[in-house]
């Protein structure tokens, strides 16, 4: 059946046209997704992506529009099988050999110390707020995101000697607020 046999019979009520586009185009689909997947793939996996390319054309086909059918299925077959690759390359996980296992160091023994230097940055944080504009900016641009004096500046419409000095002074009050929480930097 040629293609505009099929668009046309496709607006029909009765399946039959799908049928025989699913009859025409089945192995081509398949060759596709198979070339797609590079043979890395079950063939009951390779079968449901095919009926899952068949049921999206047969969904989005456009009956008004002339085209090459065998172009549209090749393109659709394409896109579900790198969908269905993308799946599985996401799902995947990788283990360590055994040998090379010993050189990972344990976790549980940097819990306690990343913890603790959690607790000490949400402090420090907490504290920083405190200091107010613009020298909570001020530190947390120079800090944070590594600015120099006239970056930060131009952010907070100072100039750079200010920015200097302000950091100076907040840095010295910070350092006072967190030694009286038992914190030091």
């Amino acid at each position: 059946m040629k293609d505009k046999h099929i668009k046309r019979f496709s607006a029909s009520p009765h399946g039959d046209s799908y049928r025989q586009l699913f009859a025409q185009y089945h192995a081509y689909a398949l060759a596709v997704v198979y070339r797609t997947l590079g043979g890395r793939v079950s063939s009951k996996d390779a079968e449901d992506c095919v009926v899952d390319v068949f049921a999206d054309v047969i969904m989005h086909l456009d009956t008004r529009t002339a085209g090459d059918m065998q172009a549209y299925i090749g393109a659709a077959a394409r896109n579900k099988a790198l969908n269905l690759k993308r799946a599985r390359a996401a799902s995947e996980f990788y283990t360590v050999p055994e040998e090379a296992a010993g050189d990972v160091p344990d976790s549980s023994v940097n819990v306690e110390k990343s913890a603790e230097n959690s607790e000490i940055l949400r402090l420090a944080l907490v504290k920083i707020d405190e200091l107010g504009e613009p020298d909570s900016t001020i530190i947390i641009q120079k800090y944070f995101f590594g600015r120099s004096s006239a970056e930060i500046a131009r952010i907070v419409g100072l100039s750079a000697a200010a920015v200097r000095m302000r950091l100076s002074r907040s840095l010295k009050r910070l350092r006072t607020e967190l030694e009286e929480l038992g914190v030091t930097l």
